[in-house]
């Protein structure tokens, strides 16, 4: 059955917002939102995973750190290799390019580590 878009949506942006990270010991950068992202992603038919992919890559371009960064370990472990890259490129042009990219690693690692194929 096919989500609505508004319901997936809502759904997809309450996976990067709950749990808080940085809430507790097993969500201090995020892994739990990850983990639970890409487990989204891999259970939905092909027309809500081209949604979901959609805003994921939205999300890897905002200026918000968390969920930026979020985004980025999301599409890695996706194998979504080409918008990670994009997402390193627009941060290049930020004043605080290093942190950011620093944050961008902090979360490709969290998917090697996290994600099983």
């Amino acid at each position: 059955m096919t989500e609505t878009s508004g319901s997936l949506d809502e759904e997809i942006f309450h996976l990067y917002q709950e749990p808080a990270i940085g809430s507790g010991y097993s969500n201090i950068y995020g892994e739990e939102n990850i983990l639970r992202l890409v487990d989204k992603y891999r259970n939905l038919n092909s027309a809500d995973k081209a949604r979901m992919r959609d805003l994921v890559v939205s999300f890897s371009e905002s200026v918000d750190l968390a969920s930026s960064f979020v985004s980025v370990a999301v599409l890695h472990a996706l194998g979504m290799d080409d918008a990670v890259k994009k997402a390193y490129r627009l941060a290049e042009g930020r004043d605080d390019a290093e942190s950011i990219q620093r944050h961008f690693d902090i979360g490709i690692s969290l998917a090697d580590h996290f994600i099983k194929d």
